[in-house]
């Protein structure tokens, strides 16, 4: 007993130790905090591919508003886009979820309408603007659609997308890939809910651990929620949770580190939430947690998303309510893993009809920040986190055979002795989303092992990789990690021999770019393939360096070619394992 209290003190004095600031950002230049609409969910998403998040806001719910694009200008601020389809097509848009569904690297947008409005579908071009689809069920079904979630059902390497529809049957549009992606759409009444249900949310995710993505699906109405888990062939098996709640949404996270997805769903109607615990094999039963504050807090909570926001290594949670002021729990860590309410902070005391939120590091400063989308024609929250000293590793993944935007894919990272878990969903809380994965890492000088789970099968490891740093790991068996080494410009392009040359599995990548515009590096195979894409972004004038680990590239003559400014320059390194 002295031992658990010894613990139980230690970590609270932790928290209270590193516990995060947060500054909310009130400028009248910033449009994502200065407009005012029916907002109902928030979206990190980097649509132009310039390695910053950007920022897509669902507005109107139960009347006619122009959605949100808001384009991260990179000094701290966002610039509103205010031409194309996507801000201009009004609607009565509950929500948006992002995905790549013809795999050419480029963010597309779905957005679901309440109201039979009709829903959209926009087809990325890697930059502000987009192409509005407008034939195909997809887009020409009318329902009354609360959720949707880009998912790769079927396990082709194409993303499918879920509808769910309030007291409608829910519909499964499967992709059908080259030469046009079109879709053919399955009424899932015939394996999921029938249209009766008060369906408001679901949330995709593999709870077993199969690399089967299972599905969480909230009501509301006082209705059971039930949990499906996903046996392949598109044929599940259900558990009904005798719950009998409303509840308006999820997000699935791995609190406790202990390798398998955790559950929180929010209560509405002054009821309390509820947060599951996964039992881990040979089960994976999701087990409700009815002690601890966060599952006997009642309010009108609604969105929800869990992040390392003090970098300590295990996921909080932040939940937005509808009425009252929002909630913000810290984890209190191993070997109890509870929680802390802050209850300081603007973070915490600002009210609100706050519905959708959603983590992100939208200054790259290694600290997760937060937005929360308001309804009632309220301006929105964003929220700046201002950090401590513990390090960090944010992820991107990029798909070959599974989905480019490795929806479904796990990560698990080892750093001090600590294993970490978080797979990329579709959605999370309530319409929201953030495709890119942020891990806390304390004190940990150097991060033991990377290792990703694709979800079409692949696994790959890499050991003893730098901290505090963004990489995109690619299934091709890479990982990049772009830095800015100095803003001395260069005489004229420059691109710098690799070191060390040969190399296993890791070597330095150096170029320079005078001006700003449009920068790609490559790698290719002694035949001319491309087997990794390190640069595909804007950059501004200055001298970077990239960390590249081949752990999954065979030993062998590669090229790397850099082009910008209409110039290119092309140089041979040898990977020796």
């Amino acid at each position: 007993m002295y031992v658990l209290l010894f613990s139980a003190i230690f970590n609270l004095t932790k928290i209270a130790n590193s516990q995060p600031v947060f500054t909310q950002i009130t400028s009248p230049g910033n449009p994502a905090v200065t407009d005012a609409f029916e907002s109902t969910g928030a979206c990190w998403i980097d649509f132009n591919n310039d390695g910053y998040l950007d920022l897509f806001v669902s507005n109107g719910n139960l009347t006619s508003q122009n959605n949100s694009l808001y384009l991260n200008n990179r000094s701290g601020g966002f610039v509103k886009i205010t031409t194309g389809p996507v801000v201009n097509d009004g609607g009565s848009s509950i929500g948006g979820t992002w995905g790549d569904y013809n795999n050419d690297g480029n963010p597309d947008l779905f957005v679901a309408n309440r109201n039979n409005f009709g829903n959209f579908l926009y087809l990325g071009s890697g930059d502000t603007t987009f192409t509005k689809i407008t034939t195909g069920n997809i887009v020409t079904d009318i329902f009354n659609s609360n959720s949707s979630h880009w998912i790769d059902i079927n396990k082709d390497g194409l993303v499918d997308l879920h509808v769910i529809n309030f007291q409608q049957n829910d519909i499964l549009y499967i992709n059908n890939g080259n030469p046009d992606f079109t879709f053919t759409k399955i009424d899932t009444s015939q394996f999921l809910l029938d249209g009766s249900a008060f369906s408001i949310v679901g949330c995709w995710g593999d709870v077993n651990n199969d690399r089967q993505t299972d599905l969480f699906m909230g009501n509301a109405g006082s209705q059971n929620d039930l949990l499906y888990i996903n046996n392949g062939n598109q044929t599940f098996t259900k558990t009904t949770f005798n719950d009998a709640r409303n509840t308006l949404g999820c997000s699935w996270g791995d609190f406790d580190n202990d390798g398998d997805l955790d559950l929180f769903t929010s209560g509405f109607l002054n009821q309390r939430s509820r947060l599951y615990v996964n039992s881990g094999s040979p089960d994976f039963l999701l087990v409700p947690v009815d002690t601890g504050i966060v599952s006997n807090e009642a309010s009108n909570s609604v969105g929800s998303c869990w992040g390392d926001f003090d970098n300590d290594r295990d996921l909080d949670l932040f939940v937005a309510n509808d009425g009252s002021n929002n909630f913000l729990y810290l984890n209190t860590g191993s070997p109890n893993y509870g929680f802390v309410k802050v209850t300081n902070g603007s973070i915490v005391s600002d009210g609100g009809n706050s519905f959708g939120c959603a983590a992100g590091d939208y200054d790259n400063d290694g600290q997760l920040d937060i937005y929360v989308a308001n309804r009632l024609n309220q301006q929105n929250f964003l929220y700046h986190n201002n950090g401590n000293s513990n390090n960090w590793i944010t992820i991107k993944c990029s798909g070959v055979t599974s989905n480019k935007a490795a929806i479904g894919t796990k990560i698990r990272v080892k750093a001090g002795g600590v294993w970490q878990m978080q797979e990329v969903v579709a959605q999370t809380g309530y319409n929201s989303q953030n495709l890119w994965l942020h891990f806390g890492l304390g004190n940990a000088a150097v991060i033991d092992s990377v290792r990703v789970e694709w979800i079409n099968g692949m696994t790959h490891s890499f050991v003893n990789q730098p901290v505090n740093r963004n990489v995109t790991i690619s299934e091709s068996g890479t990982i990049t990690g772009l830095i800015l080494n100095s803003i001395q410009n260069p005489d004229n392009l420059a691109l710098y021999q690799n070191y060390p040359n040969p190399f296993n599995p890791v070597t330095k990548l150096e170029f320079g770019v005078t001006k700003p515009g449009f920068v790609s590096l490559k790698i290719y195979d002694a035949l001319g393939k491309e087997v990794s894409t390190l640069v595909n972004e804007s950059l501004n004038p200055g001298i970077y360096k990239f960390e590249f680990d081949a752990s999954g590239l065979m030993s062998g003559i590669y090229f790397y070619t850099l082009k910008a400014d209409g110039l290119s320059e092309t140089k041979k390194m040898m990977l020796i394992k």
